[in-house]
C-alpha cells in the first residue's frame, strides 16, 4: 500500500497539514484519472477509486464527494491552468509576436506532456461533465483559442508571421500540443521538456515568412496565390485602421 494512502486512512484530517493534505488530494485526483481511463467514467464508481488506494470509501468523501467532483478538479487542472498561464502571457503589453507565442506553446505543451492521462479523460467525458462545470470547460477552451489567435494576428499585423488565418493557426498549435497525450513516451528516448521545446520550434516556423523568391518550379497559380495572400493582409490591416479611427 502506498505510504500516502495509508496516512490517507489512518491520519486525523484536523491534523493533517495544509500540504500534506493538497498532497494526498493529488495522490486520489491521479487514482481516478487512471481509472476513469482504463475502465470510462461510467465504469468507475468511489468504491474502485478508494480500493486503487487502500483507504476506506468515507476517507475518500474527504477529498471528493463525488465522481462529479473528481472530473471539475481534472477540468480545473488540466483546461482552466492553460488558460491561466497563456492568458498571462497574452497579456502583456510589451511583447515580440514570436517569442510570446514559443512561450506559449511550450507552457501548454509541457503541461499537457505532464498530464496526459488527465487530459485524455477530460476528452473523452466532454459529454458526462456536470452543466456547471462544461460551462467552466468550454468557456476555457474558448479562451485558450483567443489568446492563441491574438497572439498570431499581433504577429501577422507587425510582420513576423505570415498572413495565414490566425484562427486556424491557433487551432492547428493547439491540437499539436494536444495529440502528445496519446503518442509520448515518458521514458522514450527524447526527453519531455526536448519534445515541448520541438512542438513550439514547429509552431513559430511554420508561421514566419520563408524566402519570399518564388521558386522556378512554382507556376502562375503559386504565385497569384501569394499575391492574394498579400492582397487579403493588407485587408486586414486597412480594417484594423479603420476601426481605430
Amino acid at each position: 500500500m502506498p505510504a500516502t494512502a495509508r496516512s490517507a486512512k489512518t491520519a486525523p484530517p484536523k491534523a493533517m497539514g495544509k500540504s500534506k493534505k493538497e498532497a494526498l488530494r493529488r495522490t486520489v485526483l491521479e487514482a481516478a484519472a487512471k481509472l476513469f481511463a482504463q475502465r470510462g467514467f461510467g465504469g468507475t464508481n468511489l468504491q474502485d477509486i478508494a480500493d486503487s488506494l487502500g483507504i476506506s470509501r468515507p476517507a475518500l468523501y474527504y477529498y471528493f464527494k463525488s465522481k462529479d467532483d473528481i472530473l471539475a478538479s481534472l477540468v480545473e487542472e488540466v483546461t482552466v491552468f492553460s488558460v491561466h498561464q497563456a492568458t498571462e502571457l497574452a497579456s502583456k503589453a510589451d511583447f515580440n509576436p514570436s517569442e510570446t507565442l514559443r512561450q506559449m506553446v511550450f507552457n501548454h505543451a509541457k503541461w499537457l506532456l505532464e498530464h496526459p492521462i488527465e487530459f485524455r479523460v477530460v476528452d473523452r467525458t466532454e459529454n458526462d461533465l456536470p452543466a456547471a462545470t462544461r460551462r467552466t470547460h468550454d468557456k476555457a477552451k474558448r479562451a485558450l483559442l483567443d489568446n492563441f489567435t491574438r497572439i498570431v494576428e499581433r504577429g501577422i499585423e507587425l510582420g513576423h508571421f505570415r498572413p495565414v488565418d490566425a484562427t486556424v493557426a491557433a487551432f492547428s498549435i493547439i491540437g499539436m500540443c494536444s495529440w502528445t497525450a496519446w503518442w509520448f513516451m515518458p521514458h522514450g528516448r527524447v526527453p519531455l521538456d526536448e519534445v515541448a521545446k520541438s512542438i513550439a520550434d514547429f509552431a513559430v516556423a511554420g508561421l514566419r515568412w520563408g524566402n519570399n523568391v518564388l521558386p522556378r518550379e512554382f507556376g502562375a497559380e503559386e504565385a497569384l496565390r501569394r499575391v492574394k495572400d498579400d492582397l487579403a493582409h493588407l485587408e486586414r490591416l486597412i480594417r484594423r485602421s479603420d476601426k481605430r479611427r
